[in-house]
């Protein structure tokens, strides 16, 4: 049994710098072309997924479907979104990325560099902006996915020839990583999770047991 997570591919606003959050923000056509590619690595490596669940956002979701080799042909006429999603694939709300409220869609780093350097450089001084989230708060939804999973395994609903795959975003991923490894604020940003990254989460009988690897740094550095 293996528990694998994947975060998004790219998409305009990544390429922007502009902070998407909660938005529901489409792939592009690089991030389309990111997840078709990280499906020919699943398939070599044996990564092709039993069970999916995603991010209730359209640009994970989509992600997750390439990525497993779902046919989305049908989904052209309308962007892919909570209401309008293959199947195959279960939504949890807290995969969904962090809100950064008023800040989302803007590129912060033009309009107010000292918040976005409150925010990745010294996120244990951050303070969200209105309608945004707490680190503490990001990371509370990282564990309950967690401790969802640990409970998959536990009961048996996860058998042992499953691959589950998660997918999400950066900020949450993120938190995953802060939440298995019980790393400290300051160091939520030390590591890369790129479009299209994948990690597979070793969740153990309790927390304890828990950490994680990298299986493919994916693609180009985005926001």
């Amino acid at each position: 049994m293996r528990v694998l997570l994947l975060r998004h591919g790219q998409t305009d606003l990544n390429v922007q710098k502009r902070l998407q959050g909660s938005s529901d923000i489409p792939l592009n056509e690089r991030g389309r072309e990111q997840a078709r590619e990280s499906h020919e690595f699943a398939k070599a490596n044996d990564l092709i997924p039993t069970r999916i669940i995603s991010s209730p956002l359209g640009r994970a979701i989509e992600t997750g479907a390439i990525f497993a080799g779902i046919d989305i042909s049908s989904f052209k006429e309308k962007e892919i979104s909570a209401d309008y999603k293959p199947a195959e694939i279960e939504l949890d709300d807290n995969l969904i990325e962090m809100a950064f409220g008023v800040c989302e869609q803007r590129n912060m780093g033009e309009e107010n560099p000292a918040f976005l350097h409150e925010c990745f450089d010294t996120p244990a001084a951050y303070r969200p902006p209105e309608g945004g989230e707490s680190y503490d708060e990001v990371v509370a939804r990282a564990g309950a996915v967690v401790e969802s999973i640990r409970s998959m395994i536990s009961s048996g609903e996860l058998k042992e020839d499953d691959t589950l795959l998660l997918v999400s975003h950066g900020a949450l991923s993120h938190a995953i990583f802060e939440y298995v490894k019980k790393t400290a604020r300051e160091n939520y940003w030390d590591v890369d999770f790129n479009n299209c990254a994948i990690a597979e989460l070793l969740i153990g009988a309790d927390r304890s047991q828990d950490d994680y690897r990298f299986i493919s740094d994916g693609f180009e550095k985005n926001w």
